[in-house]
């Protein structure tokens, strides 16, 4: 074994057993095939009773499926439902969930409706989700009426690109699980991530995972243009890639600086210690021990209004950033926040210095020559103890208005009406967990990741 027990073998001959991990077996392919065939077939069936062939002008699969750039531990069927362009939007909505709920009678699978910016239905069959939506059939992407309605020729863009090099695909499944490993991929507003296609997209681009890993460790947030003719697009968005097929959108405005900054961080030690791409798509997992203090606040979601899950996700983003800000401004020292979904709760953890503060804070005043200096002193005249000069400034010891950060806490979540939050610091929260829940947020709030785990085996670091 090299590397101080990072891997067999040097890179990248040490990627040879990952190949066949992330490649679907000819099994899976053909259950998958006969799944999808199964599907549109039932489903033109289903149109062609309700007689919809004037409205309906296509039915087919899209996603990463299509592509052939799914991996065999996540795979899903993206079935595009494209509406002639005079359906409202609203009957788009009303017969795709009509369609839907009668292709899953007849096959005798189970129905669920998911909200994203778009609504689409879920038929859960064999094991396999048929992912439903509704969109417009439109001839260019400029015509496009709802976000969903580019996603063929996104389709048309990558497997013509793939027919040309279809190495590619090998490049993009590692890739793909790397983002994983990373907890990063996903465009989804809880994971602020790097979506399928924009992954493909990279690849594609750069020519092969080792020539765009060695240019993102290059990168910078918000000074990342590809290609460069796309000032145009330049933003707030910390990372920008131009959409092959509609040079209006960014591919990657999806992706939040700390999740890119995550995969820079990720191919600077890459560059130096390549070998370590090989160790994070091991199934990596070692024990927990740590144990998270009593300054440790984590806050549990018990009701919200109802929202889709994007909006939620956005809305309890807001929340994690209002509560720190707050906390910030009343001089509590914020050491980590993370919002972590755990199976289907939504928490929000804030790691901090203290939970009480001193009852006195020091105010700094005006200097004793600006104009304020009076308004200042007049305040702070009565406090005991008294104002007093400190260099040329007016300087006053008085009461904190608020020494608990709980008080603070509470006083942000009053503003957000509809949600109700419980309020825990971790050690309570913990006792009241299931086993593997706990084992599960243990691992979050210690930094369990498997790229730092990797990190220790392949630098040789450890924490002093």
């Amino acid at each position: 074994m090299t590397s101080a027990g990072c891997v067999e073998g040097n890179y990248p001959e040490c990627l040879l057993k990952y190949f066949s991990r992330l490649e679907p077996s000819e099994e899976q392919r053909e259950k998958i095939s006969k799944v999808a065939d199964q599907a549109i077939g039932t489903l033109h069936k289903i149109i062609e009773s309700r007689e919809l062939q004037n409205i309906i002008h296509e039915v087919s699969i899209h996603g990463s499926f299509a592509r052939d750039t799914w991996l065999p531990e996540d795979v899903d069927i993206d079935i595009f439902i494209l509406f002639d362009e005079r359906v409202g939007v609203e009957d788009l909505r009303k017969i795709t969930e009509a369609l839907s709920a009668q292709l899953a009678d007849r096959l005798g699978a189970e129905l669920e409706t998911r909200f994203a910016a778009h609504p689409y239905f879920v038929v859960k069959y064999r094991g396999v989700e048929l992912e439903l939506v509704p969109a417009y059939k439109v001839e260019k992407p400029e015509e496009m009426k709802s976000a969903v309605d580019r996603t063929p020729f996104h389709t048309d863009y990558v497997v013509s690109q793939l027919r040309k090099n279809p190495g590619l695909k090998r490049d993009i499944r590692i890739f793909k699980a790397l983002l994983r490993r990373l907890n990063i991929y996903g465009a989804e507003a809880e994971v602020k991530g790097f979506s399928g296609y924009l992954s493909e997209v990279l690849i594609i681009h750069f020519g092969g995972l080792t020539p765009l890993l060695r240019a993102v460790a290059k990168w910078v947030p918000w000074r990342v243009v590809i290609p460069e003719s796309a000032q145009k697009l330049r933003g707030s968005a910390p990372l920008v890639v131009l959409d092959p097929v509609d040079p209006r959108r960014n591919a990657a405005a999806a992706v939040g600086v700390e999740q890119l900054s995550k995969l820079i961080a990720f191919a600077n030690t890459f560059t130096y210690k390549p070998e370590i791409l090989c160790c994070i798509l091991e199934d990596l997992e070692e024990e927990v021990e740590y144990t998270p203090d009593g300054d440790t606040l984590i806050l549990r979601l018990r009701d919200h209004p109802p929202l889709v899950q994007d909006a939620l996700a956005g809305k309890i983003s807001r929340v994690l950033d209002s509560v720190t800000n707050t906390l910030q401004r009343y001089n509590f020292k914020v050491l980590r926040k993370l919002y972590l979904k755990l199976e289907d709760e939504h928490l929000l953890v804030f790691q901090l210095e203290a939970l009480e503060l001193p009852i006195y804070e020091k105010k700094i005043g005006p200097p004793v020559w600006h104009k304020n200096i009076i308004n200042f002193l007049s305040k702070w005249a009565s406090n005991l103890p008294a104002p007093f000069v400190e260099g040329d400034r007016a300087v006053v010891v008085a009461p904190r208005k608020i020494r608990r950060a709980i008080d603070t806490v509470k006083e942000v979540l009053r503003v957000y009406r509809g949600f109700e939050w419980e309020i825990h610091d971790a050690p309570s929260f913990l006792e009241g967990l299931a086993q593997d829940k706990k084992y599960m947020l243990l691992k979050a709030l210690a930094g369990y990741e498997p790229w730092i785990i990797c990190l220790r085996r392949c630098l040789g670091g450890s924490p002093s």
